[in-house]
């Protein structure tokens, strides 16, 4: 019975050590959230995953979650397609795991990509049709995100170079899906955390957004515009002030609890002030909060048409925010019938009741916006971490002093829906200088007039707008003494 037992235990082993070997260097593991920096183009980030799994025979079918990127307006169809989204991810559709440890990748279009990380070193083998192929040049150990591991190196006959890990998976190389579908981005990505184990730095997800330590203070600006009739526009501003007391993480790590101090300024149509009286709250963040742990790309609608969600855009540098990432979360709806492999998505603000959030590493949502009947805006105008300051922060002692201001209740712009150009009307209470932007659906300046003095009194400007592509727009009217923007509505249509 004892040498039986032994012999059950060896075999048990020998069975584990050939499953271990067969799934060793595996590009991607399912249940885990990659994610991947690409230098270029624009410093992104993108957090990719396995959406699913299932088995066809002897073979382990995993399938990547589906890629929602920008696509082309169809005036006909009022923007419809402005976003697609498409079954091929990154690294194509599907993952397939194969007896000796041979992956393939597979795209909507059919075409394969092979992955032989266990082969003989500088045996070549047929990565892809076209005549691409790759060869394993080195095996070492290594470090991946801090743990030792051992790495596989695989060359391609056109130069680029892919590390895979043993344990983990991917750790750098070109995005495999360009191979085989050339709208997918051509770009070296890099693997730079593994949120769900802990690994690297998390630059995406409600744990990264929300990352605050005692000391932070942040400033923001709430504008609520609204009509109170033809021609009379309500503006309320509410100026906050949030202070982080204290940072606490729940026992299961799930969960990060923060006490804050807030106060407010809040200006209501009337131009009457009121500062409240400071408070401190409770601020409790969750490790899958809301939409910051789905993908990028990722639209989490259903398939019948006139059903929204959120699209979530790669995180992109910028200048702002002292180079910290922006991510981008906008409502969209599905509209016309979905194609073999892609759906075309429908900005949700064509139908009066648009959304979207900016957020950024560590500072939480640096912009928001509403859109329906009325249109809410949250900005935020600057933050202090610790020595890193950006923005003004400026404190109610400053705000308060300032006189209230009304917006222009003869401020209009026509035509609207218009084509070749917009006239803007509007009244001065007195001379100041006043400047013209047009914003499209993603908040980005398409055309801007420079500030210019303006006499009291009623005026009008006049903004060429001929070539802009069809789709909703924001005009904003910046008048420079009274420290305000008025924002209309406008939608190009021909």
């Amino acid at each position: 019975m004892k040498h039986f037992s032994s012999l059950v235990f060896l075999l048990a082993a020998g069975l584990a050590a050939t499953t271990a070997r067969a799934q060793a260097y595996r590009p991607f593991r399912f249940g885990l959230s990659y994610q991947l920096n690409a230098a270029t183009p624009g410093d992104t980030t993108h957090l990719l995953r396995l959406a699913s799994r299932q088995a066809q025979g002897p073979d382990s079918l995993f399938l990547f979650d589906k890629r929602t990127s920008r696509g082309r307006a169809l005036p006909q169809q009022g923007n419809c397609g402005y976003y697609v989204q498409r079954n091929d991810n990154l690294f194509g559709t599907s993952l397939t795991q194969r007896p000796g440890a041979e992956y393939i990748l597979t795209a909507a279009n059919g075409r394969t990509f092979t992955l032989r990380p266990r082969a003989a070193l500088n045996q070549a083998w047929a990565a892809t049709t076209a005549g691409l192929t790759a060869r394993v040049t080195a095996r070492t150990l290594g470090t991946v995100l801090g743990q030792a591991d051992s790495l596989a190196t695989i060359t391609l006959s056109d130069g680029a170079v892919i590390t895979l890990s043993k344990r983990l998976g991917w750790v750098s190389g070109p995005a495999l899906g360009h191979y085989l579908n050339a709208r997918l981005p051509q770009a070296t990505l890099t693997l730079t955390a593994l949120p769900e184990l802990g690994l690297g730095t998390s630059q995406l997800g409600a744990f990264a957004v929300y990352d605050f330590q005692p000391g932070d203070v942040f400033l923001r600006k709430n504008v609520n515009q609204f009509s109170l009739g033809p021609g009379v526009i309500c503006q309320t501003q509410i100026w906050t002030r949030d202070s982080i007391i204290s940072r606490t993480l729940s026992a299961n790590g799930d969960t990060l609890r923060y006490q804050q101090r807030r106060r407010t300024l809040t200006r209501s149509c009337s131009g009457a002030a009121v500062l409240s009286a400071p408070v401190v709250q409770t601020l409790r963040i969750t490790r899958t909060m809301g939409h910051l742990d789905q993908p990028t790309g990722f639209w989490g609608g259903a398939v019948s048409v006139g059903t929204g969600s959120l699209v979530h855009l790669p995180a992109w540098r910028t200048t702002d925010y002292n180079g910290r990432l922006v991510q981008r979360h906008a409502d969209y709806m599905q509209c016309g019938t979905p194609a073999a492999d892609s759906t075309s998505l429908r900005n949700a603000s064509n139908l009066d009741a648009g959304y979207f959030v900016l957020t950024a590493a560590g500072l939480g949502q640096t912009q928001e916006e509403h859109s329906s009947f009325t249109l809410e805006t949250t900005t935020l105008l600057g933050y202090r971490k610790g020595t890193e300051t950006w923005g003004q922060l400026t404190t109610f002692a400053q705000l308060l002093p300032v006189r209230a201001s009304r917006p222009a209740s003869t401020t209009a712009a026509f035509p609207n829906p218009f084509d070749a150009e917009i006239q803007v009307t509007f009244t001065l209470a007195r001379p100041q200088a006043v400047g013209l932007a047009l914003h499209d659906a993603l908040g980005r300046k398409v055309l801007e007039t420079g500030l210019a003095p303006q006499l009291a009194g009623t005026r009008r400007l006049t903004l060429p707008t001929t070539g802009l592509p069809v789709g909703m727009y924001s005009l904003h009217l910046r008048l420079m003494q009274e420290g305000r923007v008025e924002v209309l509505r406008m939608l190009k249509t021909q």
